[in-house]
Parts: C-alpha cells; structure tokens; sequence
C-alpha cells in the first residue's frame, strides 16, 4: 500500500512526539512511524520506574514546560543521607555526606507518561512496530520503505540516532549514541530502607558489575526502589543479575539481597536504539552539533543538538529546530 503525507516522522522518542504534536496541532498532515511497538524510544518506563534517563534539571526550561503542560507533577531526586562508596579492591565508606544527583527531578510515575500522553495527541497519524528499511529522496520528495508499505512524503524528520539512520541508506556523519551502550538495573523493595540507615541511595562502585546506584523510590515512598547502571559490557556477562544483587546486599546490607522485583533493561541490545559500534565505551560526553538538512531530510533527535545533546532537554531543542527547518524549507 502507497500512502502521502506532507511531513513523515520516522521515530516515535521524545523529540519525534514533540514534533509531530506540535506540526498536528498547527493543521499540519504528518505521519509518524516507529519501529518498537511502543512510543518512547530510549524513554521507557516500567511499573513507574525508569529504565533510561530519569531526571530533569530546574534549568530545563522546555522539559519542565512540557512537563506542566501535560498536566503531570515532578519532585526532587530523594537526597537526604550519605553516599555508599566502594573502591577497586572492595572497601566500603558509608561517611560520605554528598548526593550526586541532588537538585534533579524526576516525573511522578515514571518519564513515559511524557510520551505516552504526546502520543495520545496523534490519533491515528501515529504507527507502531512499523519499521523504515530505506529513505530516498529526488527533487520532488521522499520514500519511505517499510516491510509492508510506501510512504511518499514532502519531507523526512528522522528523529532517531544518526547511525541508525545511516542504516536506511541516508549519508550521514558516525555521530555517537550518548548511553546507547549502557545497561540499567531496577531492585523494588517493600520499602526505601537505606533510608532509615541515613544512607541517600547513591552509591559509587570501582568493583562492580553496577558503577553508579541511586534511589529510585516512588515520591511517597511507599515502596523502595534502587536503580544502577552497569559498566559497560557487565550486563551481557553471565551472571550479572546475580552478581548485581549480590552488589547492591554489600553496599546497602542484607535487605538489598532480597529484592521483591528485578528489572533489566541492556540498551547495548535493542537494535532500535544502538549499533554494534555504541558498545564502544566512549572517553567523554560526546559534543554534539546541529546537522544541517541534507535536501528534503531533516535531522532530530537529541544527537544533532548543540544544546545538552544527549539529555532530554536536548531531544526538545533537537524538536524545535526540526520545527524550524520545515518552515524554512516550506517557504
């Protein structure tokens, strides 16, 4: 099946739903496609925790705008206590008074209720498990190749990672995927008791398999919840869920051992966000830039933007230039 659209937006993450609601909403004809069954991209979300980024800072002026807008609630990065901190050889400090990650907020239930409520906006403009396999372009448009239809679009938004849209035959610079390489631990607990302790959920690890550990309590504290992120290649070790657990009983005690639930999620697989090359550990945050339209493609995503590229803010950023190139182009 052939269909038309004047703007097609390949990736439904947040800068693609960003965009597409916004183009929607001005009277626009556009079409999203995604290649997962769900929205969301490196957003997702499960019983309320967060499996990708989880915070927003007070200076995210467009995420926390978004964020009233949709009507949902932040609150503060659980900070109160001492960091956990574990060197190479396995000696423990639990005297540390510092919150690594104290000021942030995180979004009550969990960041996917973003996306999720961005895309309850689309209508049927909006296509899950619909995979693009090439984009080509001539002079008077753009088609798109799925496994089971055409699109023939005025203009592509490809709002995913630059290597992944390489892979669908656009000629595009090797740009980095920022976490694309990482794995993320989630324990759940009857409750956040490191807490009572003193202790603030952070902990700090030379050993491993989990380099950086924090709270991840719902904001009523009802439960408990610890997330970690695991060095890089840890979580496709045999083992790591053990070795994980084991970890987190060490730094936290004998209560962390036994957690009610264990959720993993290794980005490093999932082919819709990462290549073989982002499990190359990267030296430092990647400096990202704009990406110029190549004809009738335009470039999203958090990766293209000169603006905390990488972070959630930068998927907002990575929106509004995209917005901004297809009216320029448009005139």
């Amino acid at each position: 099946m052939t269909l038309e659209t004047e703007v097609c937006v390949i990736g439904a993450g947040l800068s693609g739903l960003a965009l597409a609601t916004e183009l929607r909403a001005e009277g626009r004809d556009v079409t999203v496609l995604e290649a997962r069954d769900r929205v969301g991209g490196r957003v997702l979300s499960k019983d309320g925790h967060d499996l990708g980024p989880s915070w927003i800072w007070p200076q995210n002026r467009r995420m926390l705008a978004l964020v009233d807008r949709l009507g949902l609630r932040s609150f503060p990065q659980y900070a109160t206590g001492r960091l956990v901190f574990e060197d190479a050889g396995g000696a423990i400090r639990r005297d540390l008074e510092f919150a690594t990650m104290g000021g942030a907020l995180r979004v009550e239930g969990g960041l996917a209720r973003i996306t999720d409520a961005l895309a309850g906006e689309m209508g049927d403009s909006l296509h899950l498990a619909r995979p693009v396999r090439r984009v080509t372009q001539d002079g008077t448009g753009v088609t798109v190749s799925t496994e089971g239809d055409t699109i023939l679009a005025a203009y592509v938004v490809l709002a995913l990672p630059p290597r992944l849209a390489a892979g669908l035959g656009v000629a595009v610079s090797d740009v980095p995927t920022w976490m694309a390489g990482h794995a993320k631990l989630v324990a759940t607990y009857p409750a956040a008791f490191w807490r009572e302790e003193g202790l603030n959920g952070d902990a700090i690890s030379h050993r491993g398999p989990l380099a950086e550990i924090h709270d991840a309590s719902p904001v009523d504290a009802a439960t408990g919840a610890l997330f970690g992120f695991a060095r890089p290649g840890a979580a496709r070790q045999p083992g790591f869920r053990d070795a994980a657990i084991e970890q987190l009983a060490r730094l936290f005690g004998p209560g962390a051992g036994t957690p009610e639930k264990v959720i993993i999620k290794d980005w490093s697989t999932d082919p819709a966000t990462a290549t073989h090359a982002d499990r190359t550990l990267l030296a430092g945050h990647p400096a990202y830039r704009t990406m110029s339209p190549a004809g009738r493609l335009i470039f999203a995503g958090t990766e293209v933007s000169p603006e905390d590229g990488g972070f959630l803010e930068g998927t907002l950023y990575a929106a509004e230039a995209a917005h901004a190139s297809l009216g320029a182009v448009a005139d």
